[in-house]
């Protein structure tokens, strides 16, 4: 069998995408999102959004991700609480006085307010550590760290989308 040259060529150039499996840049776009830099779901949410993935299984990914990487920082601080020192600088006035306004209005403001700038996993850790037995970690935790990490995703997969469509049609980048 003889094939033409521009075959050979083309077979060449796709050989090493061939290897790769359709689901390798859904993969990418989650190392990225768990990764400890601040911004990871803006960051992962603007390469699904360059590299044309699927924005609901994107979204669904990131939450699902994200959501699961904030509950094992959630439960580190559990354990974090444990040690003297730690145990020691809640102890204190200013301790307490941070420990009684988080308990009152803290999973709401941090994981709605503060994702925004410093992001979810360091708010898990801190609500992980200052988290009393006796609330009801669903609606103390859970509840309002996976409707902040969706509605968050969803905000930054839009304010992608049209970041990234604007550079491409004012430089003309294809």
């Amino acid at each position: 069998m003889i094939y033409s040259y521009n075959y050979i060529k083309l077979i060449l150039k796709n050989k090493y995408n061939m290897l790769k499996p359709f689901y390798y840049k859904y993969i990418v776009m989650t190392a990225i999102n768990v990764t400890p830099l601040i911004g990871g779901k803006y960051v992962s949410t603007a390469y699904a959004v360059y590299n044309g993935l699927n924005p609901y299984a994107s979204i669904i990914l990131i939450t699902v991700s994200e959501t699961l990487l904030c509950s094992l920082l959630f439960y580190a601080g559990l354990k974090l609480k444990s040690l003297k020192w730690v145990h020691g600088m809640l102890a204190s006035k200013k301790g307490k006085k941070a420990h009684n306004y988080v308990a009152k209005y803290g999973p709401v403001i941090g994981l709605f307010v503060g994702q925004m700038f410093i992001g979810a996993p360091p708010i898990s850790l801190a609500l992980g550590v200052l988290y009393e037995r006796d609330k009801n970690i669903y609606i103390y935790f859970f509840i309002p760290l996976f409707i902040s990490i969706f509605l968050y995703s969803i905000f930054n997969f839009y304010l992608n989308t049209v970041a990234i469509t604007s550079i491409r049609n004012i430089f003309h980048l294809v």
